[in-house]
């Protein structure tokens, strides 16, 4: 019945191809009668971006224990040039880059931080824009492909964050801000390396993805199939996660429920994290739709997909009962202990987010070993992207994170 549903909607909404330009996109949703230029700012990287506008930025490349190559981007300080301060580590979440961090200019929390004198360093996952190479895999074969957001938690941030302890001298101190899967990362890194995550001063997590029981993203549509893989090799992309337009048209009909633009609903990330008006500056919205989705594997979705089927449980990769024997040594795939996290953290949480609902966060919250508080953001319908791209971010997420953020501070101005 469910396969029926989904021959349906596509059949529906195939019958409507419409093209449209990036303004064109942009006056439709807004009804806006302006007139619509062509913003260049959307065909810089994350380096040129913060350069244009007034920072310095610099590139690194490190290379993780299972070989990957992995880009970080460095704002070391304010417009001034002044440097030392303390290192501030910020992960993006799914299917995102770097870029997320600056993509609103001044209300952008990787200037803000930079501005006020922290050493601001931006990761980038494997398998996206900026981290898309290894030492000896090709990136079109299915083995550069095999991982998910364990792989990035348990190679990248370690790698990442000892990297920076290293440059910076400042290894125990480094302050951790992940947004969604940025924060999935961490809670593996640290819940299976507590002794690694110690350089981590304290974690701040957006939007926080852990438990998944009470989730409202279509992402949940994708559970029933996890273990099809003819259906995933046809509709997702066996190997990265390109999903053709039956699969994005599909699940776009609920966004497009909510009375949301139908050319945003189908952007993948948007579709999968939730959309919302009130709080998106459709100035950035040309940046935004060039810059994201940034990319990742199938696996990191349906390792959140398989998640979602086995109850909402925060748990490594099911690979079925007999490669879970093989892999695990068990017939389930095991649990990811929250308890073992020293790390203190800080979970910021939206009431109305489609992929981390607040009944979630607060079961995180309630396991977490050295919580230090769980804070709704003062907004009713403030969603999963919000957290980055909204218009008020600087109040309702900047503001009451910075009043936090100062006691774990060692020298910023």
């Amino acid at each position: 019945m469910f396969l029926l549903k989904l021959v349906l909607f596509g059949a529906l909404i195939f019958g409507n191809d419409a093209r449209y330009s990036k303004c064109n996109l942009i006056q439709k949703i807004w009804r806006s009668g302006k007139a619509c230029t062509y913003n260049p700012d959307e065909v810089l990287d994350t380096v040129q971006f913060a350069r244009k506008y007034g920072y310095q930025s610099e590139s690194h490349t490190i290379l993780t224990d299972d070989g990957y190559f992995l880009t970080l981007h460095r704002i070391p300080g304010p417009k001034s040039g002044k440097r030392g301060g303390q290192p501030v580590f910020l992960q993006h979440g799914l299917l995102a880059s770097s870029f997320d961090w600056v993509a609103d200019k001044n209300i952008s929390l990787g200037f803000i931080l930079a501005d006020m004198g922290y050493d601001v360093w931006l990761g980038n996952s494997r398998g996206n824009t900026y981290s898309k190479a290894h030492i000896s895999i090709p990136v079109d074969s299915s083995n550069y492909w095999n991982f998910s957001f364990h792989e990035m938690g348990i190679y990248d941030l370690p790698a990442a964050l000892k990297y920076v302890g290293e440059v910076t001298k400042m290894e125990g101190e480094i302050i951790y801000i992940g947004h969604s899967m940025g924060t999935t990362q961490f809670f593996v890194f640290s819940s299976l390396l507590p002794e690694k995550a110690k350089t981590v001063k304290m974690m701040v997590g957006l939007a926080p993805v852990a438990y998944m029981t009470h989730i409202k993203s279509p992402i949940r549509y994708l559970s029933p199939f996890v273990n099809k893989v003819d259906w995933l090799r046809k509709f997702l992309g066996l190997n990265q996660f390109l999903p053709n337009n039956f699969v994005i048209k599909m699940l776009s009909t609920e966004c497009e429920n909510f009375n949301l633009g139908k050319k945003i609903c189908e952007n993948i990330v948007f579709l999968l994290c939730g959309f919302d008006k009130k709080q998106f500056n459709q100035d950035i919205l040309g940046v935004i739709l060039h810059h994201t989705p940034a990319g990742s594997s199938t696996k990191t979705i349906l390792h959140y997909a398989h998640e979602i089927k086995n109850d909402g449980k925060f748990q490594r990769y099911d690979y079925g009962t007999s490669g879970n024997m093989a892999h695990y040594g068990t017939q389930s795939p095991p649990d990811y202990n929250i308890s073992n996290i020293q790390t203190p953290t800080f979970l910021m949480y939206g009431k109305n987010d489609w992929l981390a609902s607040p009944t979630d966060v607060l079961k995180l919250y309630s396991e977490l070993k050295n919580p230090i508080d769980a804070y709704q953001i003062k907004f009713d319908s403030f969603n999963h992207v919000d957290f980055i791209f909204g218009k008020d971010v600087d109040t309702l997420v900047v503001k009451p994170l910075l009043k936090v953020l100062f006691n774990y501070t060692a020298n910023a101005t």
